[in-house]
């Protein structure tokens, strides 16, 4: 019983230093010791702090970032109830009943009728987790869950989708991206650094005693972005929905 106890806490030891020395490999000592600490602060306080990107709407052509045969469009509601029978694309019928009914709106990259990926677009609050919602206003308007299916990551589709929507959205009076992520999270940093989304401040919440306290920086209480209580959400005019075609490109790779 001590042998076999003593073999799996080697085999734990040795497994927790093989990954890591991988994300050291990739991220370097500080990040992957952030990686930590930031893990076993969740762990025990259940303690998640976001950074807060902002970032300027943009005119630009989706073109370049659109791999031969791929489409950018607003994915309309009748697909978007379609594409939550798909279970890889992470999108319940729940979720995507409950965004409409918003007036949230979704971006998609399609290869012929099917959706490779997607992003949601929120003018007033959208779920974030354990029970509490992120909320934005005008001009600011809230970017979240964006998923691009395993098979075509990697191909930039995301920011495709990006200028898509930064353009539609500038033409109807929206002038900001607001977007969270988690400050570990280096992969979707990378993305935010890549489109320009600047860092402006943080914000999260811990449990204490059973209590949620909810935490912001003075920036970003300044622009009105905040996480609050499930419940307070406000709803947006559905008519601002309009499904239409906006890029295409196909014959190259």
């Amino acid at each position: 019983m001590i042998r076999g106890g003593l073999k799996d806490a080697c085999d734990t030891f040795v497994r927790k230093f093989e990954n890591l020395r991988a994300d050291v490999r990739r991220w370097g000592w500080k990040r992957s010791v952030l990686i930590r600490v930031i893990s076993m602060l969740r762990r025990y306080t259940d303690l998640h702090i976001y950074r807060i990107n902002v970032r300027p709407l943009v005119r630009q052509s989706p073109e370049p970032y659109l791999p031969s045969g791929i489409a950018v469009r607003i994915v309309p509601p009748e697909e978007l109830l379609k594409a939550a029978d798909d279970p890889e694309l992470d999108l319940g019928l729940d979720f995507v009943r409950d965004a409409l009914a918003r007036g949230d709106m979704a971006f998609g990259a399609f290869e012929g009728d099917r959706l490779v990926g997607y992003t949601w677009r929120t003018f007033t609050a959208a779920p974030d987790r354990d029970g509490l919602w992120a909320r934005v206003g005008h001009p600011y308007q809230y970017s979240y869950k964006a998923f691009t299916r395993p098979s075509y990551r990697g191909k930039r589709i995301h920011v495709a989708i990006t200028f898509v929507a930064d353009a539609y959205l500038l033409d109807r009076g929206y002038t900001f991206e607001v977007g969270y992520m988690e400050i570990t999270n280096f992969s979707s940093i990378g993305v935010a650094n890549f489109l320009g989304r600047r860092r402006i401040g943080y914000a999260g919440y811990v449990k204490w005693f059973g209590r949620r306290i909810l935490v912001r920086t003075l920036a970003v209480r300044k622009i009105g972005v905040e996480l609050f209580e499930l419940g307070r959400e406000r709803s947006r005019d559905a008519s601002d929905r309009v499904p239409v075609v906006l890029a295409k490109r196909s014959g190259r790779t």
